[in-house]
């Protein structure tokens, strides 16, 4: 933990003079200093007032209005949970069932005791299950009176039981879709230490930025730093004025051109290419990308290859390979019909994946933005 045991003096200069040398403005560094951390402060206290909670069934709505969050990007599989950390929220102990409250585990942070909870939906009751930083049970809830745990699955293939899919596929969906699979970890900040808790951050902060501002050196080759980069990383993706820039970094040595591909449904998985064979620049080691098209679907999702990777030599590279066409990466011929992937791809239009190419591989785009491969007759 970090405590500055000084005030942080403004590192500018503060004094504005005119031809004449006549003063415009002035204020001493330490008052300006003040200001601001009282500001910071006052901020700080009333975001983690915005999120209090006050009994055990916030609790619970808090990991219902996660999961409607987090289901969207969580990758398929019925296996797969998801333990997603969801911050602080504040809380009045007194307000708490004692069979809670003397369950919890704390640690002290800035000063203030912090509780850590756990909260999973038991996939059988539905029963919403609070635990503390040791997984021992708390808190149980019921669900609320006529909760369905496939309004997820239901908004999105609303057609799922209009015969288009098999039992088989039909099962795989319910699971993968299921919202259990989401838990998440929140920290309890009893109310009464709002404003130490509030007091101590904002101070750490500043000093952290202090040290990095002393650090800094100046000149040299714009690089993203990031020690022992051993491979490719998105390491930005924000709002640009004409769509959504993604920001790529890559080890100094490496050299390849670089597909980007983009999806809106992980469950589905199935990517477009969205920016061809990019050459990397090797005056720096990053490069960005605007999407454009980005408002065209309601959930975005990245992903990125080296596109002069070719691992069977089929003329497909290999992220091509798992994200647009699921055919093997190692096997130039991955349903084994004697043609080659990329010859069934590009050139007869057949199912690299099915070994009876004698039907065309066709595409049906129904809702928008949403695909289903089907085979005609």
């Amino acid at each position: 933990m970090i405590k500055p045991n000084r005030k942080i003096r403004s590192l500018s200069a503060t004094v504005l003079t005119g031809l004449a040398g006549i003063v415009l403005s002035y204020s001493p560094p330490d008052a300006k200093a003040d200001i601001a951390t009282a500001a910071a402060i006052t901020r700080t206290e009333d975001g983690l007032a915005s999120s209090t909670v006050t009994s055990i069934y916030d609790l619970a709505a808090r990991l219902r209005s996660e999961q409607s969050r987090w289901l969207a990007i969580m990758p398929p599989g019925a296996g797969f949970t998801l333990r997603q950390a969801c911050g602080m929220v504040v809380f009045d102990p007194k307000a708490f069932p004692d069979s809670f409250t003397s369950g919890l585990i704390g640690e002290k942070i800035y000063d203030s005791p912090v509780y850590s909870i756990i909260l999973v939906e038991d996939p059988d009751t539905r029963e919403t299950v609070i635990a503390n930083a040791d997984d021992k049970v708390i808190a149980v809830i019921k669900p609320e009176e006529g909760y369905n745990p496939y309004w997820y699955l239901e908004m999105q293939y609303p057609d799922l039981y209009s015969g288009l899919y098999s039992d088989a596929v039909i099962k795989e969906l319910i699971d993968a879709c299921d919202p259990s699979h989401i838990q998440i970890t929140l920290n309890l900040l009893p109310a009464d230490f709002v404003k130490t808790y509030a007091k101590a951050v904002v101070e750490a902060k500043a000093a952290l930025a202090l040290n990095a501002s002393k650090s800094k050196t100046g000149g040299g080759m714009l690089r993203y730093q990031s020690s022992g980069m051993t491979n490719l990383e998105i390491v930005g993706i924000e709002r640009a004025t004409n769509g959504t820039r993604v920001t790529l970094a890559y080890p100094d040595n490496y050299t390849n051109r670089v597909d980007f591909f983009t999806c809106p449904d992980l469950i589905a998985n199935w990517w477009d290419l969205a920016v061809s064979a990019t050459n990397v620049n090797s005056s720096t080691n990053f490069i960005t990308w605007v999407d454009v098209n980005v408002s065209a679907q309601a959930v975005r999702f990245y992903n990125f290859a080296n596109a002069d990777q070719d691992l069977d030599f089929d003329g497909i590279p290999d992220g091509r390979e798992m994200l647009m066409y699921h055919t093997s990466s190692t096997n130039w011929d991955s349903d084994y019909d004697g043609l080659s992937d990329s010859n069934e791809v590009f050139s007869l239009h057949t199912d690299p994946n099915n070994p009876k190419t004698n039907k065309p591989d066709v595409w049906i785009f129904y809702p928008t933005n949403e695909s289903r491969k089907v085979w005609i007759p």
